[in-house]
């Protein structure tokens, strides 16, 4: 009987436990996302579309308690869909069951992707720090040495977080000479020590001529979301990130006058782009007009993700992060399971498209 009693009490705080994560990620999701409701003053949604959202959530097990996405998401696209999908239930809910419940250190600290994805092309590295070990071609390093490497370098380098990175945060792009960046007068290990542990140093990837000329001071990736069931690998969602002038990320979620422009199948971009702010934009502050730019290569770009995916099946929905190299070949710049941003329905609608049902469903397990 102790045991059983036991059993039950774990288990309720185990609920809880997941209850209150649902419940603090709902809030912080919720409290930025009336920020940006704030900032775009987005008109609010009308009595017949908050019904209509809400009611399509209740017929799939959903309690949808406020329409904040939806109306995010109508202010800057002029479109109201039932089927977008908010981040407060996304985060909480569907990722947690769709990507497993258990963390996968290995997979999801970014510097492993070298060795998860090694028959890919991705940009290349110079050290990488692993839980505050350095290594270098697989072999573990001293400081000295890491910094060594570094100075001879030669070239612009970036440095950037392995885990918990994402939306350009905390990547600084950089040169050294003599143990000194560019990075107002930095000594190499101060830098080290500002990132403690977890982090790479690459080589700055040369980008295609024709996506640079859409903003050449940043790497403009492509975002493609992809979905696993059996088999098969789905790509729901693929759109461009463009970065503003004179900034050196493509991060949207910043105020930094970057973009996002939805790909047609063919590669070729649609007739707009969408910035933060939701205006919709024909060309790049560079005066590229996007509705006659081809991506190259683009089918190189699906090929790659949907040969990826099956590699790391612990995942059905992953979001990559793609460039195109100086060469015109798709580049893996890394992949995301949990930090997946919802922005790309900005530029191409509801996520899940003909897998919206199905995908809800397994939110609900």
């Amino acid at each position: 009987m102790y045991h059983i009693i036991k059993k039950i009490t774990l288990q309720k705080i185990l609920n809880l436990q997941k209850s209150l994560h649902a419940f603090n990620q709902k809030m912080n999701t919720r409290r930025s996302r009336k920020k940006l409701i704030k900032d775009i003053k987005a008109p609010k949604l009308t009595q017949v579309e908050i019904k209509t959202a809400k009611r399509f959530y209740k017929k799939r097990g959903y309690k949808l308690q406020n329409t904040y996405f939806h109306r995010y998401y109508k202010a800057m696209t002029g479109e109201f869909h039932a089927d977008y999908i908010p981040l407060d239930i996304f985060r909480p809910y569907i990722c947690p069951e769709i990507n497993s419940k258990k963390q996968w250190p290995a997979l999801i600290d970014k510097n492993f992707t070298y060795t998860i994805f090694k028959d890919f092309k991705q940009p290349e590295y110079i050290i990488q720090n692993i839980n505050g070990f350095y290594s270098a071609n697989s072999k573990i390093i001293t400081e000295e040495k890491a910094i060594e490497l570094c100075n001879a370098a030669n070239k612009k380098l970036l440095i950037k977080p392995t885990i918990d990175s994402g939306r350009g945060k905390d990547i600084i792009i950089f040169t050294v000479n003599d143990n000194l960046t560019s990075l107002k007068q930095t000594y190499l290990k101060d830098l080290f020590r500002r990132y403690n542990k977890d982090f790479i140093v690459q080589y700055v990837l040369e980008q295609s001529d024709i996506i640079n000329q859409l903003n050449p001071s940043s790497l403009n990736t492509i975002r493609v979301v992809t979905y696993l069931k059996d088999n098969t690998v789905y790509v729901l969602s693929s759109a461009l990130r463009i970065g503003g002038p004179g900034n050196e990320t493509d991060n949207f979620s910043g105020d930094n006058g970057a973009m996002f422009c939805g790909i047609k199948d063919n590669g070729a971009l649609k007739s707009y782009g969408i910035n933060r702010q939701g205006k919709k934009l024909p060309s790049t502050a560079s005066g590229v007009t996007l509705a006659e730019t081809q991506l190259p290569n683009y089918a190189l770009v699906t090929k790659m993700v949907k040969e990826m995916h099956p590699i790391v099946p612990y995942f059905k929905l992953i979001s990559w992060d793609i460039a195109i190299d100086k060469e015109n070949d798709p580049v893996l710049i890394e992949y995301n399971t949990y930090g997946q941003g919802l922005e790309i329905q900005i530029p191409n609608g509801p996520l899940f498209g003909e897998f919206t049902d199905e995908i809800l469903a397994l939110g609900r397990k």
